[in-house]
């Protein structure tokens, strides 16, 4: 999808799909001529209304986090206990006690009625604590995951020049707009 970009855009004006434009995987020259027909950066800067010397103000903070919302990847989803049940059960060693424990259970109670079913019973269970202790395990890791994703993403921090000052902040409060500041061995903020 290309967006036609038009020189002197104000923050109002300036959408999602123009930023998009800006920042294309694997088409640095257009992304350096989408950028030019908007001026450059400069010119960029200019129309939305951001002093390069200065940074943002905090109207413009709150405006650019209003329109374009928080420096945020959404939640990967996680995987219920049930779909980590069925791939527990889907492991060949499980498929093939379950196989073993039908046969068991089958010829169990052909030949021996009252007592033949106790080994393919037990077949049985055995497969369905493995299965759930495997689901449960899983399960347990990816909340572990998540809770170490979001403690390292409170520690990380970025530079920006906002009100005439240096801040140091969470990258999750970066908006469009933030002049970034990147010294050596900073991460650069997504």
């Amino acid at each position: 999808m290309r967006t036609t970009l038009s020189p002197m855009q104000t923050i109002e004006e300036l959408t999602q799909a123009t930023l998009d434009s800006l920042n294309v995987d694997q088409a640095k020259d257009e992304n350096k001529s989408n950028l030019d027909r908007l001026g450059g950066v400069e010119n960029l800067a200019i129309s939305m209304g951001i002093d390069l010397r200065s940074g943002l103000t905090d109207n413009q903070v709150t405006t650019a986090r209003e329109k374009f919302g928080t420096n945020q990847f959404p939640d990967s989803p996680m995987d219920s206990f049930f779909t980590l049940l069925f791939n527990a059960l889907s492991d060949t060693t499980l498929l093939i006690l379950i196989a073993a424990a039908t046969v068991s259970l089958i010829i169990g109670i052909i030949q021996e009625p009252t007592e033949g079913w106790i080994e393919g019973v037990a077949i049985f269970i055995a497969v369905f604590l493995v299965s759930n202790i495997s689901a449960f395990n899983d399960y347990s890791k990816q909340l572990q995951f998540r809770a170490l994703e979001a403690s390292s993403q409170k520690d990380e921090r970025a530079s920006v020049l906002r009100n005439h000052e240096i801040q140091r902040i969470n990258p999750i409060d970066i908006v469009v707009g933030d002049i970034i500041i990147l010294q050596a061995g900073d991460m650069i903020p997504a």
